[in-house]
């Protein structure tokens, strides 16, 4: 049967898997790039179609679609567009016109496995943080910077000379001990890093006080790892979360009239 491709390009980078039609993983990676240099790494195979869940600059799409345009130009692409009644039984309080792709495909991702109550944080350039009832009823949620621009935003109000003392690698996450920091890098991405976690565990725990079923907490994103050592509660972590609602969102489109698959 055909491959597909799915493209998930976040703030910062392209990720994509090749599937077949039966839906097995055949090829995934990633890749990052920046304007105006060049254009992201893609898979291989010649795709049947293509299906893309995007946000970020608006230019970094067009040259991916310019991209994709130039070496595939007979192959159909599907951009997501978050719909107030999705597949699978997705039903949003939330103006969809408004609801990132990404977060969208990864409710998808969510309900393709499990119809339970749930939490979902991404944790990129930005943690969003959503919450999903036993109805696939899409409650609302709550977006927060992330760990890096965070930390950044903070760090640029200081003087050139402390400024210099934070670690040359805020990418790869906190660095610093949970306790109190001796100086004011450690202090600063040390109290960021667990005021992100504080405040995540409040966020998702808030909305269900008067519930009988406690949400499963499902997590996603580059920062995702380090989340899951830290938050006080048994999570999911699915890195590809956003690649498997994308892969939801195809099914449907390929057959209307199915519900997808758990």
């Amino acid at each position: 049967m055909a491959d597909y491709w799915l493209l998930d390009q976040g703030s910062s980078r392209l990720k994509w898997q090749v599937r077949s039609g039966e839906g097995r993983v055949v090829e995934r990676g990633d890749s990052a790039w920046s304007l105006p240099l060049g254009t992201p790494t893609l898979p291989e195979p010649t795709p049947s179609a293509i299906w893309l869940a995007r946000v970020g600059n608006p230019a970094r799409e067009r040259s991916l679609l310019q991209a994709i345009r130039a070496r595939l130009p007979g192959v159909p692409m599907h951009v997501v567009c978050p719909a107030a009644n999705g597949p699978l039984g997705l039903r949003l309080d939330y103006d969809h016109n408004q609801l990132g792709a990404d977060r969208y495909c990864a409710l998808l991702g969510v309900l393709g496995q499990s119809a339970e109550p749930a939490v979902v944080v991404d944790a990129g350039t930005a943690v969003t943080i959503d919450l999903l009832d036993a109805g696939c009823r899409h409650l609302g949620g709550y977006i927060l910077p992330g760990y890096v621009p965070g930390v950044r935003a903070v760090s640029d109000l200081l003087p050139d000379a402390l400024r210099r003392t934070f670690p040359t690698a805020l990418e790869d996450g906190p660095s610093s001990p949970n306790g109190p920091g001796h100086n004011t890098a450690d202090a600063l991405t040390g109290g960021w890093a667990q005021g992100l976690v504080a405040a995540i565990e409040h966020l998702g725990s808030e909305a269900w006080h008067n519930v009988s079923v406690a949400p499963r907490w499902w997590l996603t994103g580059g920062d995702g790892p380090w989340l899951s050592e830290r938050l006080q509660r048994e999570v999911r972590l699915e890195p590809d979360l956003v690649l498997a609602g994308l892969w939801q969102q195809a099914l449907h489109d390929l057959d209307p009239g199915s519900v997808g698959s758990r």
